[in-house]
């Protein structure tokens, strides 16, 4: 399948488009900025560069006509990230040589179609003859240096568009009049008694919803109380690390709040997070509270508990992937992690983002075989390990966390 190279310095925008691409089959790969986008392109020789206008370091236009330039990378059919909204934005990158726009905010259909138009052919941007034209809009006097290709890609971009405004609209309006009929018929032959006894049904529901609305909230309640006591029963074995869990918890929800995460997906990082040591239940207590650092065999042993936890949680029905985040929290980036050795994108972002909270509250507190590292220790870890290990936005995000003074170690 293509690879295509996203260039977003939003890394919210950034994973949402990766997903919808991935989700498609094709292989996806990203940078920040204009500068490590056209590194990248010269490294991986992408199929298709999708890029946004207005990044640090590079914009986008700049980007597209370094890619241009390039004798090796001419070719590459370059997508920029538009909102159409603005003349000049589109005028400059006709004259970049970008071969396609997509509007954002974008439709996933429409934007899929636009990569299949561009990956089914090489650019011809940088060997079309380029047109000097005049544009007037208003008062405005805009020159475009565009070839043909361009500008035919830029009309069928705007057609596309307005066709697919034009299906929302009808699809709108044909429910409207279908539902102005049904109602108007309603009134014309429900009588007064019938309509009585409607509005009492519609109470009647609006209870049973609100008793089951209740309902719901208990069992949520009773679900996270049962995680709060597996968390404690886990603990109770090993002392030494008492509230271990919960503080990586705590940090891991600090991290997926800096990156932008929905409430809902937080709450499941949170309760994957109190839970990921519970396959330590397994684990002898004389391994778990060894005061000496573990041999081999005895850290072979503790590496089990990956496993263990999934299958521990495997079939228990919560909204949130929990066992396969616990599962996967020691994998790393390149591979080196366990049990699987999963790499990059095959690793959940929730397991990203507790393998470093798990990393940074782990040695920041005491252990059985030695004293508190210290958090600079910690930062320095990971650092290390930013962008082979663990991933550089999560990286960033505790970073910025522990920079801003929401997150200091506890004393354990």
């Amino acid at each position: 399948m293509a690879q295509i190279l996203i260039v977003e310095d939003s890394s919210i925008q950034a994973e949402l488009l990766r997903r919808v691409l991935a989700d498609a089959g094709y292989r996806v790969s990203l940078a920040r900025d204009g500068a490590a986008g056209l590194a990248q392109a010269q490294a991986q020789r992408p199929d298709l560069l999708i890029s946004d206008i207005n990044m640090p370091v590079m914009d986008g236009f700049e980007l597209c006509q370094r890619i241009r330039h390039d004798p090796e990378l001419c070719t590459l059919p370059v997508i920029l990230l538009t909102a159409m909204s603005d003349v000049q934005d589109v005028v400059r990158g006709l004259n970049a040589g970008a071969d396609n726009y997509v509007t954002k905010p974008y439709d996933p259909a429409l934007l899929l179609s636009r990569v299949r138009d561009s990956l089914n052919q090489p650019s011809q941007v940088a060997a079309e003859l380029k047109l000097p034209l005049q544009a007037r809009l208003g008062d405005e006097v805009f020159e475009v240096h565009t070839g043909s290709q361009q500008m035919l890609n830029l009309l069928l971009s705007i057609y596309r568009n307005a066709l697919e405004q034009n299906k929302l609209l009808q699809a709108t309006q044909d429910q409207l009049t279908e539902l102005n009929g049904k109602l108007q018929q309603e009134v014309e032959t429900q009588s007064a008694a019938l309509i009585e006894h409607e509005r009492k049904l519609g109470n009647e529901r609006e209870m049973l919803l609100k008793k089951e609305a209740a309902h719901f909230h208990e069992l949520h309640d009773t679900l996270l109380e049962s995680v709060t006591a597996i968390a404690a029963t886990v603990e109770m074995r090993d002392p030494y690390t008492s509230g271990h869990q919960r503080r990586v918890a705590n940090l891991a929800v600090l991290i997926g709040a800096q990156l932008q995460l929905s409430a809902h997906d937080l709450e499941g990082l949170q309760i994957a997070s109190a839970v990921h040591d519970v396959g330590k239940i397994r684990i002898p207590s004389e391994i778990l509270t060894k005061p000496s650092k573990l041999d081999r065999v005895e850290f072979d042993f503790i590496k089990t508990h990956s496993q263990t936890g999934y299958e521990i949680l495997k079939n228990i029905h919560f909204p949130w992937p929990i066992a396969e985040v616990v599962l996967q929290h020691h994998e790393r980036l390149d591979g080196s992690g366990y049990p699987r050795g999963l790499e990059g994108d095959e690793i959940l972002l929730e397991a990203r983002i507790l393998a470093v909270a798990d990393v940074v509250e782990s040695m920041s507190t005491s252990r059985p075989y030695r004293k508190s590292l210290g958090v600079e220790a910690a930062i320095a870890e990971i650092q290390a390990g930013r962008a082979t290990k663990f991933d550089p936005l999560v990286v960033d995000a505790f970073i910025a966390v522990h920079d801003q003074g929401r997150w200091s170690p506890e004393v354990a």
